[in-house]
Parts: C-alpha cells; sequence; structure tokens
C-alpha cells in the first residue's frame, strides 16, 4: 500500500513540475530528480509499514528549479494524513517553503522551524519514519565540511526513530562518477570521484557498511551515476 502512494505522489509531483517548470523533461537537472525518486520508491520495501509518514527535512525545499524533492515527500504524507517537519537556518528559504507547500498540498500539516538544523534534532521530541537529510550544499572541491555536518545531523536523530524508519541523504557521487563543476567566472572542470563516495551522507554510508550498524544500505541504485540519494533503513 505504501509503495502505491509513493508512485501517486510521483505522478502528483511529475504533473506539477510539467505544468510549472517547461523544460522538465529536457532539463538533466530534473532528470536526475526523477531519478532519486524512483530510486526511493525501488528501495521501499515490506518493512516500511506505516500507515501514517512523519516526515522530517532538514534543508526545507523551497525552489522549484532545485527539483523540490521535499514536494513529492510532502505529496506522500498528506496521501497519509501523516505530518511533515522542516527545519533550516535561512529564514528566507523557510518563509519561500511555507508558501510553496502551502499552495501546492494546502491539505498537508506542514510545520518548519528556524534552526540550526543539528540543535533542533537533538533536542526534537519529534519522531520522524522518514528523514531527508539536505541542508549543507556540497563543494566537490571541498567535500568534508558537508559530510561531517550529515553526520552529525545522523547521530542527532538516528537513535529516535523507530525500527523500519527511513533515512534519505542528498548529494553523493559514487566513485569513477565525473561531475562537470561550473565556477562563477564561467569556467567549467571536469572532475572524476576518486574517494569510494563523496557527499553529503559519505561518512553515513561507511558507517552503516559496518555489520555493527543498526542500519542498513537499501536499494540497488550504488552505481556510477550523477547524484544518488544515499537511503538507509533502520533494522
Amino acid at each position: 500500500m505504501i509503495k502505491n502512494i509513493f508512485k501517486e505522489s510521483l505522478e502528483l509531483y511529475n504533473d506539477y513540475m510539467s505544468r510549472t517548470q517547461p523544460d522538465y523533461w529536457e532539463y538533466y537537472g530534473f532528470e536526475k530528480r526523477r531519478f532519486q525518486i524512483e530510486s526511493l520508491i525501488k528501495s521501499i520495501n515490506h518493512n516500511f509499514n506505516f500507515e501514517k509518514l512523519i516526515t522530517l527535512e532538514t534543508g526545507v525545499s523551497s525552489d522549484p528549479r532545485d527539483g523540490i524533492f521535499g514536494l513529492f515527500l510532502g505529496f506522500a504524507t498528506e496521501k497519509t494524513n501523516g505530518l511533515m517537519f522542516g527545519v533550516d537556518i535561512n529564514e528566507e528559504r523557510i518563509e519561500k517553503s511555507k508558501f510553496l507547500f502551502k499552495e501546492i498540498i494546502p491539505d498537508l500539516n506542514y510545520l518548519t522551524y528556524n534552526n540550526d538544523s543539528i540543535k533542533f534534532l537533538e533536542t526534537t521530541e519529534i519522531i520522524p519514519n522518514l528523514v531527508h537529510l539536505d541542508s549543507w550544499d556540497l563543494d566537490i572541491k571541498n567535500p568534508f565540511p558537508c559530510a561531517l555536518h550529515g553526520w552529525r545531523e545522523f547521530i542527532a536523530i538516528e537513535s529516535k526513530m523507530p525500527s523500519g524508519s527511513i533515512i534519505i541523504v542528498d548529494d553523493n557521487y559514487i566513485n569513477g562518477t565525473w561531475v562537470d563543476w561550473h565556477y562563477s567566472n564561467g569556467t567549467v572542470e571536469r572532475i572524476t570521484i576518486q574517494y569510494p563516495i563523496i557527499g553529503k551522507g559519505a561518512n553515513i554510508y561507511h558507517y552503516v557498511l559496518n555489520d555493527s550498524s543498526k542500519w542498513k544500505l537499501i536499494g540497488d541504485h550504488y552505481h556510477i551515476h550523477d547524484n544518488i540519494k544515499i537511503i538507509i533503513q533502520k533494522q
């Protein structure tokens, strides 16, 4: 049932994006988001059997040109009569996100918090079963700060989540993937990833591969591809 809800939510997401973004079916940035959503849907298994989604996103979705992955999560959350929470340190993004979600999914129970994501996760009483970590932009020339931030977010929330819960971590590149990195002066550098993985979830990825972890990697999309989301599930 929950898998069908995600599939229906992808249809709603595609419908909204194609109506508002003229190049939705041509622009690679949007294709990348569709790939990420489809990877999540394929990863969902019978252990993720929550009747109501309690969704939490760090780094709120606010700009359609970024693909607003959180909007897809919002559609799915609303379909289960669930709750969605967003936290962001930038007040302007918070206001844009609230307006966007109210306009597109008016019946969604969506609450936002203007706060540092790590401090918020450390003290929150929210018990989410679906978390999207996306609050620190990846700098591919210096990927370590965002990986550390993603790790600290994970540590802050993972023990509060029930068995079967899923965490999604944005912006990761597998070894061998090449990326055209655009600089502000207009130049472009093609970079091939030399590490096993870099991105917001790099530390989480390695931790979860350890047999002692309470989490496991799910999905079959961990291959050379431009920008993947790491998806893990609590045992």
